[in-house]
């Protein structure tokens, strides 16, 4: 009976688990997928989507720009200045004296009826006035969040002790 087995040998050959193996690649398979399609929406979407509010906003900024001076251009028509004709009037010869001027630059905005002017759009970032008021904790409060917590070990405790009770 000695004879039968062998000391020094292999041990025997451990089967794969096919299902395994076959759950690891599926789960990989996905976990690429779902960064290539990360990637492609960080990448060619999402920048899309930006040009096109962008492209939007400005849109309508100039479409209020072009009603903002038609509705000028009619209200003028509508509406023209009563101005008298222009007459010479005698000047008094009188001695010229210099006086100073001081000149500031300033930078002016120069408006070409006809031509719309340079469009700017604001965007406007959120900023936090309070902290929010949502949650669990902010309903309940602490103290219930404490009493959970000692309900949740006390029902540790009894399952446990339940597992451990020899059967009847």
């Amino acid at each position: 009976m000695a004879e039968d087995f062998e000391i020094g040998g292999p041990p025997p050959e451990e089967s794969t688990n096919r299902t395994f193996v076959l759950a690891a690649a599926g789960i990989g398979g996905l976990l690429v997928l779902s960064m290539v399609c990360l990637a492609l929406y960080a990448l060619v979407l999402a920048p899309r989507q930006r040009q096109a509010r962008a492209d939007q906003a400005t849109q309508i900024a100039l479409n209020n720009t072009q009603v903002a001076q038609a509705v000028t251009q009619t209200a003028g028509a509508q509406f023209p200045s009563a101005t008298s004709p222009s007459t010479r009037t005698a000047t008094a010869t009188a001695s010229r004296t210099q006086t100073p001027v001081v000149v500031v630059p300033t930078a002016t905005a120069t408006v070409t009826p006809g031509v719309p002017s340079t469009i700017a759009v604001t965007t406007f970032t959120p900023t936090v006035t309070a902290l929010p008021t949502t949650g669990f904790a902010d309903e309940g409060g602490f103290p219930m969040l404490i009493v959970l917590a000692g309900v949740l070990i006390l029902v540790a405790i009894v399952a446990r002790r339940m597992r451990l009770r020899p059967a009847a």
